[in-house]
């Protein structure tokens, strides 16, 4: 088995990919939204012109895949002028010295972050009877599922952020072309919900994972997880990650599967 602190390693690793795919996998589209993936100071930051959201403006892997001293810190600041810049805290694993130099450059622990889970098996979940039947989707659905994204995440409500999960999203699969794969799961013929899969050299991420609001609780979730660890086994991978909000249902249907909780993390702010 992999110890911990290699799983983790691996999980964010494996986040870097994901992300770099959807904020950046295509460069016109990257344009449009202001969005970008770049190292700074050693460490991977995304950042997103059009939504503040911390997941799409943050600082990933401080203190655990590279460390993070003033002077770098002070280098990030400067990267992110103008914007609130997020650095993320791995409760119980991030170095205290690192928190207390958040602290001194005006960072405050938010109450936003989220969960990391892991699997590590050579075997197909159990099945479950849920109802719904999934596909791996090719290229002609690519907008379709970036739609289905969207709606499944409720945003459709919004025009501009609609325009983005789905751009963002069609973008990313783009871009991992076959270190990749999107599932949609239907239900009496509906298309209902999506998850996507990311491919690194170990590891298989669970991404995208939504469920349109009138589909809900019928286990469409456990379905798409299920299916993207099956297809990640064809592919030869044995560690399985995925990011849910903290304490979510998102997260209770991964540990119904058998994944279990890598680690929280949190994200400190320092606003623009």
């Amino acid at each position: 088995m992999t110890s911990d602190a290699e799983l983790m390693r691996l999980e964010l690793e494996n986040q870097i990919a994901g992300n770099r795919a959807f904020v950046a996998g295509d460069p016109a589209v990257a344009a449009r939204y202001g969005t970008s993936f770049e190292t700074v100071a050693g460490l991977n930051c995304s950042t997103c012109r059009v939504w503040d959201h911390p997941l799409f403006n943050r600082v990933i892997g401080a203190g655990v895949l590279a460390p993070l001293d003033e002077r770098g810190l002070d280098t990030i600041v400067a990267h992110y002028s103008g914007k609130t810049c997020n650095v993320e805290v791995y409760e119980g694993i991030t170095p205290e010295g690192l928190v207390a130099t958040l602290e001194r450059a005006g960072f405050a622990k938010s109450e936003h972050g989220l969960q990391a889970h892991g699997l590590e098996s050579d075997r197909e979940p159990p099945a479950r009877a849920t109802g719904a039947t999934v596909r791996k989707i090719s290229p002609a659905e690519h907008t379709h599922f970036g739609e289905l994204v969207r709606d499944g995440f409720d945003m459709a409500a919004d025009s501009e952020l609609g325009r983005f999960f789905v751009d963002l999203t069609v973008a990313s699969l783009r871009a991992l072309g076959e270190r990749g794969a999107g599932f949609i799961a239907s239900i009496d013929g509906q298309d209902a919900g999506t998850g996507q899969l990311v491919l690194t050299e170990q590891v298989a991420g669970c991404y995208s994972g939504s469920v349109l609001a009138r589909f809900r609780g019928k286990g469409i979730q456990h379905a798409l997880i299920a299916a993207r660890v099956r297809e990640g086994l064809r592919r030869g991978r044995r560690i399985f990650i995925s990011q849910t909000d903290p304490d979510s249902p998102s997260g209770h249907n991964l540990h119904d599967l058998g994944f279990r909780t890598l680690y929280r993390a949190t994200w400190y702010t320092r606003q623009a």
